[in-house]
């Protein structure tokens, strides 16, 4: 008898389970439904409940595309923290057209939730901390005080640092006074490195104590920083860091975009000296920032480009591709006749970089250079400035070097203004061979009846041509 009293009650058992976990799965499929359904009533009361479970997301993901979208209209009139809760989650969908709905309801109701909002600053998937980030940023200033608070939670620091980094200069004030207060080395330097972002130069009298507080090691984040702010006053001890083989190498290249920013005559002399540096790294951040200094360093790479050490005056050329001062062209014309090939080919790329007419007959010049290289880097230098040096590119087509003829295709196929004028040269005889080869090479599918009729030439190369094209424009 008791035998059978408990297989009765084993029975009743997971009878009862089973039905508990049916009775379970309809109610959460009737939630579902609600949820994502477009009764506005039912659909509030179903997102509320919805929010309190932890596999809210995937009961949502598993609902096709349209009733996910349904779903944002829904965080939109909840318009709360449960709302923002479901529409940062929903950040993670993989259609980017959800995603992007529920950046929109963001933007909606996250100016009403702003502490629920700055949550996603901290989920651990990356589409919602970059969605959190941009509809903090696109709220504005009014995230402020979130973004500052959020910032000294070590687990949302890093997106934080880009909320505040896009407020910029307003950020400042809060940031210092997190500095001031702050006793744990992580959130200092953290800071710092936030402060440096923002080159705001209120911060620097805050971040220059900490050189001496700090370990070796951590003094590269205060050297960046200084670097990043280059504020005139810290000139001396900027120059004196870039010459420092004991500083770290990325704060020293730091230092030397920050010098470049400074852009005084003592400034530059350390960048030149600098373009010679054993830590390349740092030599390329010299260039870097002379490059970027523009005209106001011309002079300081004009003794450069005469440097005994051709590692110095390739760098130097490098440089003066930032510079558009027609100086520049001048000085990179007399590099085309460098002894050293790197110094070549770099200037002929530089050429292009300043893209003045007085470069073009510089550059014409070079495509008769015996260094593959020169010509390759002449080139792309045409290309890039384009329309001013068609005309003297299709002279070049009839050149009885076949080399530069070449060369000077190759460019005009490039230049998407120099079409109309290769139709026409391919007519004549002078000019037929390579313009056609430029015409080929650009592929238009305008040029197809020309090369059509010349399909028909007498000429076997230039039906090879003809054919060669027609196959490639074939539809």
């Amino acid at each position: 008898m008791n035998r059978w009293i408990v297989r009765l009650l084993f029975v009743a058992v997971v009878a009862g389970v089973m039905g508990s976990a049916i009775w379970n799965n309809i109610a959460t499929n009737r939630l579902i439904e609600q949820a994502t359904g477009t009764n506005p009533e039912e659909q509030r009361r179903a997102l509320k409940q919805i929010a309190t479970r932890d596999d809210f997301y995937d009961l949502i993901q598993s609902r096709k595309p349209p009733a996910r979208l349904r779903v944002a209209e829904g965080v939109e009139r909840l318009n709360d923290p449960d709302g923002v809760k479901i529409a940062l989650a929903m950040l993670r969908d993989p259609d980017p057209k959800v995603r992007d709905r529920f950046l929109v309801a963001l933007e909606k109701i996250g100016r009403n939730n702003l502490e629920a909002l700055a949550e996603g600053l901290k989920h651990s998937d990356g589409k919602v901390k970059n969605g959190t980030v941009a509809v903090m940023t696109q709220i504005g200033i009014a995230c402020l005080p979130v973004a500052l608070k959020a910032f000294e939670d070590s687990g949302a620091r890093a997106s934080a640092t880009e909320v505040l980094a896009q407020f910029g200069s307003v950020s400042v004030p809060g940031l210092l006074d997190i500095l001031n207060k702050a006793t744990d080395t992580a959130l200092r330097l953290d800071t710092i490195t936030a402060l440096g972002r923002i080159g705001d130069r209120r911060a620097t009298d805050a971040i220059l104590p900490f050189l001496s507080k700090v370990s070796q090691q951590d003094r590269r984040v205060v050297l960046v920083a200084l670097g990043s702010i280059a504020d005139p006053r810290t000139e001396t001890l900027l120059i004196d860091a870039l010459q420092s083989q004991r500083e770290d190498p990325d704060a020293r290249a730091q230092v030397a975009l920050g010098l470049g920013r400074i852009g005084s005559a003592r400034a530059f002399q350390a960048l030149r000296q600098a373009l010679s540096d054993p830590n390349l790294f740092v030599a390329d951040s010299a260039a870097e920032s002379l490059k970027l200094a523009g005209v106001r360093a011309l002079n300081t790479l004009a003794g450069a480009v005469r440097d005994p050490n051709p590692a110095v005056r390739r760098r130097a050329v490098e440089a003066l591709g930032g510079v558009p001062d027609a100086r520049a062209v001048q000085l990179l014309a007399q590099a085309l006749r460098d002894p050293e090939p790197a110094v070549r080919r770099a200037s002929a790329l530089a050429l292009g970089e300043i893209r003045r007419p007085e470069a073009v007959p510089v550059l014409i010049g070079a495509l008769r250079s015996q260094d593959g290289g020169v010509v390759q880097n002449a080139i792309q230098s045409l290309i890039r400035i384009g329309r001013p040096a068609i005309e003297p590119l299709t002279r070049l087509l009839s050149d009885p070097d076949e080399q530069v003829a070449y060369a000077s295709a190759s460019a005009l196929s490039a230049i998407p203004e120099a079409e109309p004028t290769l139709m026409k040269l391919a007519e004549q005889p002078a000019t037929q061979k390579f313009a056609l080869i430029a015409l080929l090479e650009r592929g238009s599918p305008s040029s197809r009846p020309l090369f059509e009729r010349v399909a028909q030439s007498p000429d076997p190369s230039l039906r090879q041509l003809a054919q060669e094209a027609l196959l490639q424009l074939r539809p």
